[in-house]
């Protein structure tokens, strides 16, 4: 039994110093422009959505993910919200009652296109419904 924990903190430590692979493709001009805007902000995860690039990231104020294209621009941002922080948070919440009365709100995303372009996406049960910025019904998305 003595063995085999060894083994298990070994095999873990080990993991442990491994560096990440995924974070060793992104290319320099696009961490460094993640860098800038969020310089305290620890990133979760990166994702190649060829040509562009989504950090996922955290930091004591916030939850979010940023996206850039091959220059380095932002093209998109994703923020983690409350529902306080919703435009027309009334029309919202009836719309969603009124369509999807057994559900609840799961999360809350404020995306920002690149144009300034405003959308929120509220994720139910195997779904997300995309609002306006002035908080009109766009579209259901399955997840």
């Amino acid at each position: 039994m003595k063995k085999l924990l060894v083994l298990i903190s070994s095999i873990v430590a080990l993991s442990a110093c491994t560096p990440d692979t995924q974070s060793q493709k992104v290319p320099k001009q696009i961490v460094a422009a993640f860098q800038k805007i969020h310089p305290e902000a620890n990133i979760t995860q990166w994702n190649d959505e060829s040509p562009i690039w989504e950090a996922k990231y955290k930091n004591s104020q916030e939850i979010g993910a940023v996206s850039f294209n091959p220059k380095g621009e932002v093209v998109e941002t994703e923020l983690e919200i409350d529902d306080s922080q919703l435009t027309n948070q009334t029309a919202i919440l009836e719309y969603i009652h009124s369509k999807y009365p057994k559900e609840e709100m799961q999360s809350i995303e404020k995306i920002t296109k690149q144009d300034g372009n405003i959308t929120y996406e509220i994720q139910i049960t195997g779904k997300e419904l995309v609002f306006d910025s002035q908080g009109n019904f766009l579209e259901e998305e399955l997840d």
